[in-house]
């Protein structure tokens, strides 16, 4: 069977039985970074126990030598009996350049799998790659050479509870903060769209190597940008939680939601024919409202929390610190957060690099992995795979209803 391409998606379903179950039980959703597949059966035995509904796994390896050439997201998709989409990232090329444990031949990427139906499986492409892995003269070339490019993999799983609509995403490791950044957005600009389309619950599962700070802070490999120092103090996993998911969009938060689906149900407003005032009406009807919404979003700021005002009326929201930061006005749009919530804090550690660890110090560690919510109540949270010993990086998984 040919290998996917770069770009390809490629989907399978192993479930012996098709039908939805019903169920009062939470869903439960699982992050895990894999390692290429490297302890496939330790990961298969550690995904059976926690019996995941949904599941996002990044570095999924097929037909790697370093993985053993297995086709490892298949592999655990058939043992899991579950309903699977493959999103081939890379071409690992096989080179000598290569050591044993990077040894390519195959290609490599991102999967979703499921108890329930994956459907509209698509791409989230990226405006911005901070790293060119298809020019073989790049540094990162010589030791590691792949073609392809990252993007993010989105689909609708069609749960119990309603649809889900799942991005799983490994963003880059070889550059700064600010170039995540940028990339997130994209994520975030393609969420408020489903928004206004009506895709309310939404999840983002990833690894985001949110990793600028430690030791990293000083290797020109991994910290590329200003923030390498502008962030001094407080781990990448912190910054982002102040300065990017702090910072909303109220024009999409949930609490929109309900008015929005209600104004999709009226129709656009008309205007009567032939009325000379009806137009200064209107303009007086919405410098009242705008005054009103400008009023609510004080309060809501003051108090700590969100409230409605019609969309739009205080124009798009921006997100100031990253505007002052140098990143452009778009993003600082796109990146405005609307409505996902952590449930595991930034102080969290998901990766612990061995390698980087010096009389009894983790020179090298942080958040990397993240499972970010939206319109979903947690009912209960774990994190597992705590001695590396089935991947170098930990497993997040909760347990959700939908709001």
């Amino acid at each position: 069977m040919p290998l996917p391409k770069p770009g390809d998606l490629v989907q399978l379903d192993f479930r012996a039985s098709r039908s939805v179950p019903e169920s009062t039980e939470g869903i439960k959703v699982l992050q895990w970074n894999i390692e290429r597949g490297y302890k496939l059966e330790e990961i298969v035995h550690e995904l059976k126990k926690i019996d995941a509904d949904v599941i996002a796994l990044q570095e999924v390896d097929i037909g790697c030598e370093r993985s053993l050439n297995i086709d490892t997201g298949r592999h655990i998709a058939e043992q899991l009996g579950l309903s699977y989409v493959f999103f081939c990232e890379f071409e690992e090329l096989h080179s000598p350049l290569r050591s044993p444990t990077l040894q390519g031949g195959g290609v490599h990427g991102n999967a979703l799998l499921s108890k329930f139906d994956i459907t509209d499986a698509r791409l989230v492409h990226h405006r911005m790659h901070p790293v060119d892995w298809n020019d073989p003269t790049h540094p990162l070339a010589q030791t590691e050479p792949r073609r392809g490019q990252r993007a993010v993999l989105a689909a609708t799983v069609l749960t119990p509870q309603g649809p889900l609509l799942c991005y799983c995403l490994h963003m880059e490791v070889f550059c700064g903060m600010l170039a995540r950044i940028e990339q997130f957005a994209d994520v975030m600009a393609d969420s408020k769209l489903q928004i206004r389309k009506g895709m309310y619950h939404q999840a983002v599962l990833g690894d985001l190597n949110t990793m600028a700070h430690g030791i990293a802070r000083f290797s020109p490999k991994f910290c590329t940008d200003k923030m390498r120092f502008w962030s001094l103090g407080q781990s990448e996993a912190a910054f982002w939680q102040k300065k990017v998911f702090n910072i909303v969009d109220l024009n999409t938060i949930p609490e929109q939601d309900e008015a929005q689906k209600m104004r999709q149900r009226s129709g656009p407003t008309k205007q009567p024919k032939g009325d000379p005032s009806s137009t200064a009406t209107i303009q007086d009807s919405s410098c009242r409202q705008a005054e009103h919404a400008a009023g609510q979003q004080t309060a809501t700021q003051e108090a700590g929390g969100p409230a409605w005002f019609p969309p739009g009326l205080l124009g798009p929201s921006v997100n100031g610190p990253l505007r002052s930061w140098g990143l452009s006005e778009q993003v600082c749009q796109d990146i405005t957060n609307p409505g996902f919530t952590d449930p595991f804090d930034h102080d969290t550690v998901t990766l612990d690099n061995p390698a980087y660890r010096y009389l009894g110090l983790s020179l090298m560690k942080g958040k990397l992995d993240w499972l970010l919510l939206r319109k979903m109540r947690v009912l209960t949270k774990s994190i597992g795979n705590h001695s590396y010993s089935a991947s170098d990086h930990k497993w997040l998984c909760v347990s959700v209803k939908f709001n």
